[in-house]
């Protein structure tokens, strides 16, 4: 019989036997000694060590030398490159006492080419070559060249992930909850000293969902000949725009999801990459935004109870309070403790002289629900979520801005049987029954990774090839614009949505007026436009 150092090359052979032996103790029992062992030679038992090229100890050097960057994310950078030149043994990276390696010019050729992938080339300071050679050739030169590639290299992994806007909620609007998906520069350096093609590994750091790449394929077709972005047309910067929003998405979007785009005012199910399902949706109005984030689904709640949101509490429930609380008897609305555990008589309180805001106010399940027959919770600091709605008026209208920030879903049961029936393999008789009669408030847990994504694209391209434009309703398409233009300046952040709400009236000064004849509060803003119904209906939040 054949040994396996008889059917294996020496190398490998050498490499699966030492394997085993790590991983065997049985097998690595040591052979008896001989009983004259020979002396072994120094030379045999380490190798002698690699010489560093005058290059790369420079580089050390330099880098040593350099004072920290005012920026965070280049003090990441060069602490990144600190340690890994500090490790590296042999030759730099790019450049060698004999000139550029290959994979640099390479890599330069990937850089500047990123203007095609809707950055700016012009950010990346690269060593300057006359054909394919570096102009001077002294060590310092030499080791300023390969620091130039490193550095122009992480910083395109970092635009390559959205780094020109670092922190959309803080430089655009709160209403961004969104994230740069950065890649840790120590791992972007050791991945490219690892290849020998460092241009596909920058090409890998560009958003890789389907949708990037058919927006950057019509996004190539409207640059200008010099491929200056500064020369784009408005069309080529909305496309601009929407691809630097897909450089802050999560990059596993999930097997199965549910994705809001909030300008077209449409849900989609996504399942294994194909729609699944197709629908309307209400968002927020234009001064109540519906927040652009994602998380993932942990409850469906079939008949479900509606806490109402502080904002409605302070500025439209309280004046209706002080005027005698017609609303809590039209709605069947409770006011509760703050831990939920007692139910307080709103009519034995002095609402001129109490702050709600020590209180929660809650609508029990039932008919007159705000919320419809089931809410899918996924929880934030927005209070956001998706609901049913007894309102299906609002699905009519071409523009649907007209909630208080949640979105309210057509033909939601629909969606509730796909979840549950990914997530439990339940069938659509089980969540009937449960909805005519399970428990009230029923909070079903989601064990599945289910992501929703309120997402805000203006430019969409469909199966067909074609490219869907849909309004810039909340002004984001034009703040990042702006941003990638560099006219920060110019950005209108709009309110902090996150900031306590305070009272825009005078409780006092609400009480002295006296109370309306039926009880209700009527905003100034609507008393002469709207009927009674609407009134209500908006100050409560119905809308919400």
């Amino acid at each position: 019989m054949k040994s396996l150092k008889d059917l294996l090359p020496g190398s490998l052979t050498a490499v699966l036997i030492g394997g085993l032996l790590m991983v065997s103790p049985a097998l690595a029992d040591d052979p008896p000694a001989p009983a004259e062992a020979a002396p072994v030679p120094p030379a045999a038992i380490a190798a002698p060590a690699v010489q560093d090229d005058a290059v790369l100890m420079a580089v050390r050097t330099k880098l040593a030398a350099e004072p920290a960057a005012d920026d965070e994310r280049d003090r990441k950078d060069q602490t990144a490159l600190t340690d890994f030149y500090k490790d590296r043994h042999g030759e730099a990276l790019w450049v060698t006492a004999s000139g550029v390696k290959p994979e640099a010019k390479t890599l330069a050729t990937e850089i500047e080419n990123a203007d095609a992938y809707g950055l700016d080339a012009a950010r990346f300071k690269l060593p300057n070559l006359v054909n394919g050679a570096l102009t001077a050739t002294d060590t310092d030169s030499l080791a300023a060249a390969e620091m130039q590639f490193s550095k122009a290299a992480l910083l395109y992994a970092r635009d390559a992930r959205g780094g020109r806007i670092p922190d959309p909620a803080e430089m655009l609007t709160t209403n961004l909850d969104r994230r740069p998906q950065w890649i840790e520069p120590k791992v972007v350096i050791e991945a490219l000293a690892a290849t020998h093609e460092p241009d596909a590994y920058l090409r890998s750091l560009q958003p890789q969902q389907p949708q990037f790449e058919k927006l950057r394929q019509i996004y190539l077709t409207m640059l200008p000949k010099d491929r200056k972005p500064g020369k784009l047309s408005p069309a080529a910067k909305r496309i601009r725009a929407n691809m630097e929003m897909w450089r802050w998405m999560w990059p596993n979007m999930g097997d199965f999801y549910v994705l809001n785009n909030i300008p077209e005012y449409m849900q989609y199910v996504y399942k294994d990459g194909q729609i699944i399902r197709s629908e309307k949706i209400v968002v927020g109005l234009l001064d109540k935004q519906t927040t652009i984030f994602s998380r993932p689904l942990k409850y469906v709640v079939l008949r479900p109870a509606w806490r109402v949101p502080e904002s409605i509490m302070v500025n439209e429930l309280w004046p209706n309070l002080i005027r005698g609380g017609g609303m809590m008897r039209q709605y069947g609305l409770q006011i509760v403790t703050k831990n939920g555990q007692r139910a307080v008589d709103y009519r034995s309180i002095d609402w001129a002289t109490s702050d709600i805001r020590n209180y929660d106010v809650i609508q029990p399940p039932g008919p007159k629900s705000v919320l419809g027959h089931v809410k899918f919770s996924f929880p934030s600091q927005h209070t956001i979520y998706m609901h049913d709605t007894p309102d299906k008026w609002m699905f009519k209208p071409a523009q649907r801005t007209l909630s208080h920030g949640c979105l309210r879903v057509w033909k939601p049961m629909q969606l509730a049987e796909l979840i549950l029936k990914e997530d439990k393999g339940w069938d659509p008789e089980k969540i009937a029954e449960l909805d005519r009669s399970g428990p009230l408030n029923n909070e079903i847990p989601i064990t599945k990774e289910i992501p929703i994504h309120l997402v805000y694209f203006t430019a969409w391209v469909g199966e067909d090839g074609k490219l869907k434009t849909f309004g810039d309703v909340y002004g984001h398409e034009k703040r990042v614009t702006q941003a990638l233009d560099g006219q920060w300046q110019k950005i209108n952040k709009g309110r902090d949505h996150l900031a306590p709400v305070e009272p825009s009236f005078n409780p006092s000064a609400v009480a002295a007026r006296g109370q309306n004849i039926d009880g209700e509060y009527v905003p100034s803003s609507k008393r002469k436009s709207a009927n009674v119904g609407d009134i209500i209906g908006n100050a409560l939040g119905l809308s919400y």
